[in-house]
């Protein structure tokens, strides 16, 4: 059964003890936005999400497995910057985010959306290089890291990309002694 499945099951069951606006959120939430209408961020401008879904395929791109965008990293970075982080802490971002296309803009003459891939990419190397080298927090370093945070934990990219083991594993209670070759201390 696909996780999906399974939490909307369980809000059917619990439907009697959640109310309607907690299960409308959790139906909201598990949805993949619909690809002739789009993702319209809850958070953000339709333009700044577009320019987190940009960066998060410029660092986590699709290849042979998925990436930032089909994982619904940029999704993910609306809803933690809305629901999870301290309103002073959001108006930084907005602040950082404004100086981040004024920074791109200063370097291309045009909005970051508007430039070609090689100049997204370069300025976005230019940036992380600025923010290598110093020490105050800076918007592409918090983007970089809740994408990076948002992709790796989730089903794609902690399936897909990273070795999953899962703790604690098969228990096989009947194994031959000679297919171990030896037991385990404690």
């Amino acid at each position: 059964m696909k996780r999906r499945s399974a939490i909307k099951n369980t809000v059917f069951v619990l439907g009697g003890v959640l109310s309607a606006s907690t299960i409308s959120t959790v139906f909201q939430n598990c949805v993949a936005p619909d690809p002739e209408i789009g993702w319209k961020p809850s958070f953000f401008s339709v333009e700044q999400g577009q320019i987190i879904e940009k960066i998060a395929d410029i660092l986590i791109p699709a290849t042979d497995t998925p990436g930032a965008v089909d994982a619904l990293v940029p999704q993910f970075v609306d809803l933690v910057v809305k629901k999870l982080i301290p309103e002073d802490d959001q108006k930084q971002l907005l602040e950082g985010f404004t100086a981040f296309e004024a920074g791109c803009n200063e370097a291309n003459g045009q909005s970051f959306l508007d430039c070609s891939a090689e100049q997204q990419l370069s300025f976005l190397q230019a940036e992380e290089k600025s923010f290598i080298e110093s020490s105050t927090p800076s918007f592409f370093g918090a983007m970089k890291e809740m994408i990076y945070r948002g992709f790796f934990n989730s089903e794609a990219g902690a399936t897909e990309v990273l070795k999953f083991d899962p703790v604690p594993g098969n228990y096989d209670g009947c194994v031959p002694f000679s297919e171990i070759n030896g037991a385990w201390a404690t």
